[in-house]
């Protein structure tokens, strides 16, 4: 009887699909929060299921819009921000105003730690998507490599003093060097944002991009970040040349692994990198970004993963609920715990919970997003530029072309890619 009453129920369940880096199989703290979220949000909602597919994460924001040619788009897309523009200037995702955010409570709006990254992706009046998980590029240390090096990491506040403190910290082994100072991710493939991207965001006031998205790289800024990023190779030698091949999830298997020192990675890896470190996963801290005359930190340039939802879904309604439960107050409380993501509402950092002192690397980066946080316009694509630098800066190193030629090609470059 139980069965045949079950039948029906289970015939009439609508299987929402939803694209995603995470696995919720998987054993990292944020598959282990999404698996969380599905089954309670699943357990509140029978007749609702979640059905992952796994992507590779730096194609999965373009596969998201051209699976719209096709006619094969999964109901609900996460994208990066790093290509929002793909998303924005493509056109295909439906607007979540009316489904999602024209709902919130006037209440629930003042609890938002980021109410910028929800106005990031609006268009045209149109709410494109929402913030799963903010992010930002952050600067990985060791505190024991440090103290042993007698450096105070409040010190760090210029890239100078960045190329010492990573001379000090570098081991080496006769000619062989065991642990470089600093892991740089210059590869053309899996692109974010690198040192000389930072620092060159820093001298212009956090700009990257001027009108129509032009690229502000050939310039006398460019020129001096252009030759702060080789110089960490080419002069303090404290980088490896095969910083070129390197993609930021080699700089962090080789960090985890101690093999560098610093490293820069978006901080939803902390966790994961705790938790497979081959030291001591407590002794991991993050740094302010140093900036070229050390008068204030370096941007924290802001990204994250955003949740979108096709046009062409065929229940638009039932992934607007899921994404609202997960985008949400129950949703961001698994995402901080066990997840280790910063929580996008003020008020679960008030819960008695996360008073404790294994939350202080959270509370510390939502401070540092106070004191630094910038937004790129969401119309340029970011990630396509950061490719540009990393090509500028290889012709620098390893041709001996004149830094601002290269910055020419750059911005060319950039342009085309827009």
């Amino acid at each position: 009887m139980a069965g045949a009453l079950l039948a029906p129920m289970a015939a009439l369940a609508q299987t929402v699909t939803m694209w995603t880096f995470l696995n919720p199989a998987n054993e990292t703290p944020r598959d282990r929060a999404l698996k969380q979220i599905i089954d309670k949000f699943e357990a509140a909602n029978p007749s609702i299921k979640i059905k992952v597919e796994s992507q590779v994460w730096f194609t999965l924001a373009e596969k998201f819009v051209m699976a719209h040619r096709s006619r094969s788009a999964p109901d609900i897309g996460w994208v990066n921000g790093e290509n929002m523009g793909l998303l924005v200037n493509a056109g295909v995702a439906e607007d979540l105003g009316p489904l999602i955010t024209s709902k919130w409570t006037p209440a629930q709006r003042q609890d938002l730690v980021l109410p910028q990254a929800y106005e990031w992706v609006k268009t045209g009046g149109k709410q494109v998507a929402v913030p799963i998980m903010a992010l930002s590029i952050v600067l990985f240390y060791r505190k024991d490599l440090m103290r042993e090096a007698g450096i105070d990491p409040a010190g760090v506040k210029t890239w100078d003093d960045l190329a010492s403190a990573a001379a000090k910290m570098q081991r080496t082994n006769g000619p062989n060097v065991e642990r470089w100072g600093v892991g740089m991710h210059l590869s053309t493939d899996k692109t974010t944002m690198s040192f000389g991207a930072n620092a060159l965001a820093a001298a212009q006031d956090g700009k990257l991009f001027g009108d129509k998205c032009k690229a502000l790289l050939a310039n006398d800024n460019g020129v001096r970040a252009l030759n702060m990023q080789a110089d960490l190779i080419r002069k303090h030698k404290v980088a490896s040349q095969e910083s070129f091949a390197y993609t930021l999830d080699d700089v962090i298997e080789q960090f985890i692994a101690g093999k560098v020192a610093l490293a820069s990675s978006g901080n939803g890896r902390y966790g994961n990198v705790m938790e497979k470190a081959t030291w001591n996963g407590k002794e991991l801290g993050m740094l302010p970004w140093p900036s070229l005359d050390g008068k204030k930190p370096g941007p924290q340039i802001m990204s994250g993963w955003f949740a979108s939802i096709s046009k062409d879904s065929k229940q638009k309604e039932a992934a607007a609920k899921f994404v609202a439960y997960m985008t949400g107050p129950e949703g961001m409380e698994l995402w901080a715990e066990p997840g280790g993501q910063v929580p996008l509402f003020k008020s679960i950092f008030d819960k008695p919970v996360f008073k404790d002192a294994k939350y202080d690397p959270l509370r510390q980066l939502s401070q540092m997003w106070a004191d630094a946080e910038v937004w790129l316009p969401a119309e340029c694509n970011a990630a396509r530029t950061f490719v540009d630098l990393n090509t500028a800066t290889q012709r620098v190193v390893l041709g001996n072309v004149d830094p601002m030629a290269a910055l020419r090609e750059a911005e060319a470059a950039s342009a085309g890619r827009q």
